[in-house]
């Protein structure tokens, strides 16, 4: 009877994980994809991604910028917004970007860019390039 609920407790908290892994990862996806969209909802505005930018935090990029009229970009990957933990790596030129950030193993990440690339990478993170690759 000890056993049986030692390996019922055991399944649920594997689970629970899991769940947890899946929605993390959910959310990493989703808001990289939501970048995505307000990112061309700049480009149109501006005509180009702005200056050439390899971090996130340069406040003059697309990667942080919050005004509504520009799709508001930087929302969706700041901090608040992404899961507790999560790398990101940001790179653009005028002509385009790409924005990394780690999944919850750890041993991949998802990757979109101005191409229209939406991917899982297996790896570390590395070093950014404006393209998924």
């Amino acid at each position: 009877s000890i056993t049986i609920i030692g390996i019922l407790a055991t399944i649920i908290l594997n689970s629970i994980s899991n769940s947890r892994a899946r929605a993390y990862d959910s959310k990493i996806k989703q808001q990289l994809n939501s970048f995505r969209t307000a990112a061309e909802i700049y480009f149109t505005n501006k005509n180009d991604y702005g200056p050439t930018v390899f971090i996130c935090t340069d406040i003059t990029s697309i990667f942080k910028d919050l005004d509504p009229v520009n799709g508001r970009p930087g929302l969706y990957i700041a901090t608040d917004n992404i899961p507790n933990g999560t790398q990101v790596v940001c790179s653009s030129n005028g002509s385009a970007y790409a924005v990394k950030a780690t999944l919850y193993s750890g041993n991949e990440y998802w990757c979109v860019d101005s191409k229209g690339a939406s991917m899982l990478i297996p790896g570390t993170i590395g070093v950014s390039a404006t393209i998924c690759q």
